[in-house]
């Protein structure tokens, strides 16, 4: 009987055990992602709501408003077409085409579900219910002007932050849409992925500028590692199948670690990736955000992938130079590059500047918060000064800015499942290393060919735009 007790006690513990686990995960679930679960486009009440509500405005970061409501609730857009077709990702659209656009992702404060009690009461007798304004961190003439400037003809992404405050910029993905009408893309699937954001879903070989994350493994973990010297002759045989090639097979010659980086040396990269092995490239990707589930609170990244497993030495030397089955998203790389100015800190990405009750008063307002702390502060130092130099003397010398310190990594991204019958992708990623203007900024230009030209340039251009253009937050 004894026994049996003792049984039933233990039964009963393991229950309670099981149970407190499962009550802590489901409020963590709610919390990490109830706003994602709310503001699906298939949620109800959501659809319900924008029948008896006024959707609040959506302002820029200058005032400008981007999207109103008539008399009827029906959406409007103040601003002309190739302003709202620049920003058509940023915004999205009330039915949830695009769910990580604007009117989607920040449903609950544009219909007042997170309405304050003053702004719920002075309500109460109102035909219809108003929500609240939102105005976001972005710049729309800031995004105009990446809009124009980015490659006709070519498809892409530019992710433009604050790396000190998180306030996002600009956030263009081409090809655009128009919110305005949606009728012209019921038949998405065949427009190249028109829906879909490429600054924060985007997945694309990074190449060569994921050798900031092979340098940072390399500074933290070989001892030394600046004051050797390395040798590239063109190629490098890493298994007997499998060859390493760099500048047509013709070689840098003898570099130092800096050289190889603003040269962007494949044979140096791939040879620290096989001496530094697998685990530890991957758990410095992995510190610095790849496999990671970002659950920012108004703004969607997904994640960026550093491979599982990798089957042999000639994988693990492609990845050390960005190839072989890595994936990353434009934001997540601008994020990488901010951290780097920022000293090794990673900001969180915000969209929204402040929220505006039907009252008139602010109820949320930015507040910056830390993502990871990705590196240590001499190592981002020291990663800084190489991207300096890669700009002043480098591969990416198109994106300097006169008068101003800018550095930056291009990447030419082979894609591989074209079996060369496509232009390589065109990557930067970089930021301004400066006080008053600490921007981070990743651009990648669709079969555009060497970072050094299609997206240095334009990452050049916009950078000069912002410093010279974006005022802080209030102004």
């Amino acid at each position: 009987m004894k026994q049996m007790k003792k049984n039933a006690r233990a039964v009963l513990c393991a229950l309670l055990a099981l149970f407190t686990v499962l009550s802590g995960y489901f409020f963590y679930a709610v919390y990490a992602n109830g706003n994602r679960w709310f503001t699906t486009p298939y949620n109800t009440r959501l659809r319900a709501a924008r029948g008896s509500v006024i959707a609040g405005d959506i302002l820029d970061r200058n005032g400008t408003v981007l999207v109103t409501s008539s008399a009827d609730g029906s959406r409007e857009y103040p601003t002309d077409r190739d302003t709202r077709k620049a920003l058509s990702h940023v915004l999205g659209d009330v039915e949830g085409n695009v769910p990580t656009g604007a009117e989607t992702f920040l449903a609950a404060d544009l219909l007042g579900f997170n309405a304050s009690l003053a702004d719920r009461a002075t309500q109460i007798f109102a035909e219809k219910r108003r929500g609240s304004d939102v105005q976001l961190t972005i710049d729309a003439d800031l995004q105009t002007y990446i809009a124009e400037q980015f490659p006709e003809d070519y498809n892409g992404a530019v992710a433009l932050l604050n790396y000190k405050t998180g306030e996002v910029l600009a956030l263009y993905s081409k090809p655009e849409y128009d919110a305005k009408h949606p009728e012209d893309y019921e038949d998405a699937e065949d427009q190249t992925g028109v829906l879909l954001n490429r600054a924060t879903q985007g997945r694309y070989a990074p190449g060569s500028v994921f050798k900031i994350v092979t340098l940072a493994c390399a500074l933290e973990n070989l001892p030394g590692v600046q004051d050797r010297v390395f040798t590239c002759e063109g190629t490098y045989a890493v298994t007997e199948e499998m060859d390493l090639i760099d500048t047509d097979g013709e070689g840098h010659g003898t570099l130092t670690l800096e050289e190889a980086f603003t040269k962007s040396c494949n044979i140096v990269f791939g040879q620290l990736a096989l001496e530094l092995g697998e685990e530890k490239l991957r758990a410095t990707a992995e510190r610095m955000g790849f496999n990671g589930n970002f659950l920012f609170e108004d703004l969607i990244v997904y994640e960026s992938i550093f491979p599982k497993a990798i089957e042999d030495e000639g994988e693990l030397a492609w990845t050390g130079v960005g190839q072989g089955n890595l994936m990353a998203v434009p934001m997540h790389l601008a994020m990488i590059a901010g951290a780097v100015g920022n000293g090794g800190t990673m900001v969180e990405p915000q969209l929204v500047l402040s929220v505006r009750g039907a009252a008139g008063g602010v109820h949320s307002r930015l507040s910056t918060r830390t993502a990871l702390q990705c590196m240590s502060a001499s190592t981002a130092g020291i990663i800084e000064s190489y991207m300096i130099e890669t700009v002043e003397s480098g591969t990416a010398t198109r994106a300097a800015v006169d008068g101003h310190t800018i550095a930056g990594k291009t990447g030419t991204a082979q894609v591989n499942s074209s079996g060369g019958r496509y232009s390589p992708h065109s990557w930067y990623v970089g930021c301004c290393a400066e006080e008053e203007t600490p921007y981070a900024i990743a651009v990648v230009v669709e079969n555009g060919g060497s970072g050094g030209s299609a997206a240095a340039r334009l990452a050049g251009r916009v950078m000069e735009r912002a410093i010279e253009t974006v005022q802080p937050a209030g102004r």
